[in-house]
Parts: structure tokens; C-alpha cells; sequence
């Protein structure tokens, strides 16, 4: 885990501090006993060899100059070499800590923070975290747990950890001043010498857990409204099925397209299911092939318009582009952008998907005049895909295939557009409009 191994780091970088002043103790030492060795053993040869005593003064001058020049050089390559090992030593444990993808945090005794990691100051975005304690912490960031109950600067797990054996874990979520906000799982451990020893520093590490988290929320809200969201076009189902046993011959053709259309429903819906559980297993698999745009626009504009009004989408063709695409994704992905924007049109009002080739990427339009929901419209409030899933699904789809779905809505006009990369070699070609040609 990044945080044990950033803990490791520390308590070895403390470990060589001891050992260094150990070290440091044992060379003090040597120089002193080499000291008095060399004063005794020189002023024994001296006074055996020599009896001048103004001679013997100068030489014991000269062998004092001597031992304060050998020893000032030694004092100078031991100092150059621990300096240079401290100087690597630090770069090593800076680039370590760097090297760590999530955000480390180094508290110092007094609990404010010492050093942070580049992971931590982009993950904040704030690249002047040292020096902050909790409370200023607190207030730049804001702290809550995740139900919304602010959390305390003397809760926060990194200054429990001076106080409580660890690790300590929580998540938490922080409210950066720029950007949204951040759902982090937070680890604390603090750094002792020894299990006796005062706490020196603590290392928290936050792992950025914001995709996750949302996704978990999104799951959430899915499970609530499946139930509700299912149970519509079945009760339309059943409701309909039953006026065709009872011999109803008026409403038989209007059930009947109410079946079909509740049943194409539930196979979008489902097919839609599948796409979000593969792509949260990371097993949704494309098989591509090249494909024609135009013959696939025109039928999913003929398949909407045949269940809801005759004629309406109009897809229209000014191009004739070929993709590189799994034709079976791609059709779901416009299938979904269609036909939401069928259920947002206006009863009555023009629904056109155009397909052209600007430049390089072929590009899908979807317009139509939007208003408000009308419970009177046949494929508004009743059949209404309050999941919001098909937009999600079909943004995954075309992004999957190196293309972009972006929209536009105002009060009275609704506008889709989904741009695919184009094969080379494809012009634009004529130009034809179709209906329903069911």
C-alpha cells in the first residue's frame, strides 16, 4: 500500500539517522585517540632524539601545525562525503515520495503539514500546502464525511494518529475553493524511532476514490427507479393484451401498436442494461467492420417513425460516409439519441436527422421543436425513460468509437449531433430524404 511504503521510507530514513550519529560518535573518538596517540608517541621521539630545548620547542610547533592540517583535511573529505550522501539521501526520499500516485501528506510534530507530494497538491489543487494545520486545513478545504456532517479538525484521522495507535482510515469528502468536489479514502500511520519513543511525524496518504464513488451513487439511484421504470410498459402491456382477448376489434390495432412499442422499449432498455454492465466490468468488447452510415440512419428514422407517427423523424441524407463500427452498438447508440429526441418534441412538430460529411468526420444531426412533457402525447410522461441511461450509453458508445455527442437546447429548439471519423477515400455523395417507408 503507498501509505506502509511511504512509512517504510520514513522510519528507515530515521533509522540511518541513528546510525549516522553512532557513526559520528566512533569517528569523534578515533580522531581523539589518534590525537593523543600522535602528541604522546611524537613528544617521546622528540625529547629521546633531541636535546636542544629551542629545537625542541620549534618541532613541537611544527608537529602541532601538522596535526591541525592533517586533521582539518580529514574533517574535510569526512565532511564533504556526508554531505554529499545527506544531499543524495534527501533527492532519493523527495523523488520516492513524488513517484507515489496518490497524495501523500508528511505532518510534523506540531501537526502541520511538513511536506506534500505533487499527487497531493494536484489532487487539491493548491501547491502551498506546507505549513497548514488542521484548522486552516479545515476552512480551505472543508471537510465533511460523506452523509454532509462536517468533520473536525481534531477528528481528522492525521491528527488521531498522534493520539491513537493506527493505521487509522475514513473517507471523507473535501470541497477544493476551484473545482468540484473531492471523495478521498484517507489512511493515517504515525513514524516513531522505537514503539517507546514520541510520535515524530504522521503520514497520511488520500486516494482519490471521486469516479468511484459517483458511480456507486449512480448504481444507487438505477436500483431505485428500475422497479418504477420497468413497471410502466408492462402495465401498458397487460393493459392492452387484455383489451385484445376481450374481442375489442376498435382498439385491436391501436394495441397492437402499443405491444409493439412497450415491447421494442424493454429490449432498448435491457440492451442498454447490458451496455453499462459491461462498460463497469471493463469487458464491453466492439467488433468493427466497415459500415454505412446512410442505410442505418434511414432505417432507425423508418423503425421510430412507423411506431409513433408516420413520416416523423425525416432522415435526411447529404452524404454517403463509411465508418470503421460495430453496426449493432452504433444502431443502439442513435436508436437512443433518436428516439429521445422524438420524446422531447412537440406533438405534432418536424423531428429531421441529417447525416453529412464537412470535412473529415461524418456527422448525425437530430433537431426538433421541444416543449414541455404532455401527459396527452402517446410517448411522453407515460413512456418516459426517467433512468436517463440511453444518453449515457449512447455518449459511451460514440466516444468508444473516437467520435463526440454534444447537445444544444433552448426553449424552443432541441439539437443532437454525434461526429464519427470517416474512412478515407469517402466523399460526399447525393442527396435524398426519406420518411416512413414502412
Amino acid at each position: 500500500m503507498p501509505a506502509a511504503h511511504g512509512s517504510e521510507v520514513v522510519v528507515e530514513t530515521l533509522t540511518m539517522n541513528t546510525q549516522a550519529e553512532r557513526i559520528a560518535r566512533i569517528v569523534a573518538g578515533a580522531f581523539v585517540v589518534a590525537g593523543l596517540a600522535w602528541v604522546l608517541l611524537t613528544d617521546i621521539a622528540l625529547y629521546y632524539l633531541v636535546n636542544d630545548p629551542v629545537l625542541i620547542a620549534r618541532l613541537e610547533t611544527a608537529k602541532g601545525w601538522i596535526f591541525v592540517a592533517v586533521g582539518a583535511v580529514l574533517v574535510y573529505v569526512v565532511t564533504l562525503r556526508s554531505a554529499r550522501r545527506l544531499a543524495h539521501a534527501q533527492a532519493t526520499l523527495s523523488a520516492v515520495l513524488d513517484s507515489i500516485g496518490d497524495g501523500l501528506l508528511l505532518l510534523g510534530s506540531d501537526g502541520a503539514i511538513c511536506r506534500a507530494n505533487g499527487a497531493a497538491e494536484r489532487m487539491l489543487r493548491c501547491a502551498d500546502l506546507g505549513g497548514l494545520d488542521a484548522r486552516e486545513f479545515s476552512r480551505r478545504f472543508r471537510v465533511s464525511y460523506p452523509n454532509g456532517s462536517l468533520v473536525r479538525p481534531e477528528d481528522f484521522v492525521s491528527q488521531r494518529a498522534f493520539r491513537e495507535a493506527g493505521p487509522l482510515r475514513y473517507k471523507a469528502v473535501l470541497h477544493p475553493l476551484r473545482g468540484a468536489e473531492l471523495v478521498v479514502s484517507v489512511t493515517a500511520a504515525a513514524v516513531r524511532s522505537s514503539d517507546e519513543d514520541p510520535v515524530r511525524m504522521v503520514v497520511s496518504v488520500m486516494h482519490d476514490i471521486t469516479a468511484a464513488e459517483h458511480l456507486e451513487r449512480l448504481r444507487d439511484q438505477f436500483l431505485a427507479a428500475a422497479a418504477h421504470t420497468l413497471k410502466t410498459p408492462v402495465a401498458i402491456i397487460k393493459a392492452n393484451a387484455q383489451a385484445i382477448l376481450a374481442g375489442e376489434t376498435t382498439r385491436l390495432a391501436q394495441a397492437s401498436r402499443a405491444i409493439d412499442r412497450q415491447c421494442a422499449r424493454i429490449d432498448r432498455l435491457v440492451q442498454n442494461l447490458l451496455v453499462l454492465s459491461r462498460v463497469r466490468s471493463e469487458s464491453l468488447e466492439l467488433f468493427m467492420q466497415e459500415l454505412d452510415l446512410a442505410p442505418m440512419i434511414e432505417r432507425i428514422a423508418s423503425e421510430i417513425a412507423r411506431r409513433s407517427a408516420p413520416g416523423n423523424p425525416r432522415a435526411q441524407i447529404e452524404a454517403l460516409p463509411r465508418v470503421h463500427a460495430d453496426r449493432e452498438r452504433l444502431e443502439l447508440a442513435h436508436h437512443n439519441l433518436i428516439e429521445d429526441r422524438a420524446r422531447s418534441a412537440q406533438p405534432g412538430s418536424a423531428i429531421t436527422v441529417t447525416l453529412t460529411q464537412p470535412e473529415r468526420d461524418a456527422v448525425i444531426t437530430v433537431s426538433c421543436d421541444c416543449g414541455p412533457v404532455s401527459d396527452e402525447h402517446p410517448t411522453a410522461a407515460a413512456e418516459f425513460d426517467d433512468l436517463s441511461i440511453g444518453r449515457l450509453v449512447s455518449e459511451t458508445i460514440v466516444r468508444a468509437h473516437g467520435g463526440n455527442l454534444w447537445e444544444k437546447r433552448d426553449e424552443s429548439e432541441a439539437t443532437s449531433w454525434v461526429s464519427l471519423p470517416a474512412l478515407d477515400g469517402v466523399g460526399t455523395g447525393g442527396r435524398r430524404a426519406t420518411g416512413d417507408r414502412a
